[in-house]
């Protein structure tokens, strides 16, 4: 079991906080919505989400990639070295992958 005040421990809890971080920011932008504020200070909570969720991805991917450079280098294997490889490159693009805009008409 892994105690609190371990790096990963620390890691964890810095990536629930800016997730907390951006549920706040995303409650803001209903409660802005729901009370007509102007777009501009809507898409500007929208934008501190999105922020937020980047982040808390990329923290989560440097953790990712911490755990799989020990079992790269404890791996005897050169098929189990290139998988955990070839999986860290699949996270990564999954992380900065952009979205597409939305396809919708404003009419």
């Amino acid at each position: 079991m892994k105690s609190a005040k371990s790096p990963q421990g620390d890691q964890r809890a810095d990536i629930l906080r800016r997730l907390r971080c951006a549920v706040g920011h995303l409650n803001a932008v209903i409660e802005m919505t729901e009370d007509c504020q102007p777009c501009e200070k809507v898409l500007h909570q929208l934008n501190a989400v999105q922020a937020a969720l980047r982040t808390a991805g990329f923290k989560l991917l440097s953790c990712q990639a911490m755990q799989s450079e020990a079992l790269i280098l404890a791996s005897p294997s050169s098929e189990q070295r290139a998988a955990e490889l070839k999986r860290l490159q699949s996270l990564y693009a999954l992380l900065i992958q952009k979205s597409e805009p939305c396809n919708e008409v404003i009419k």
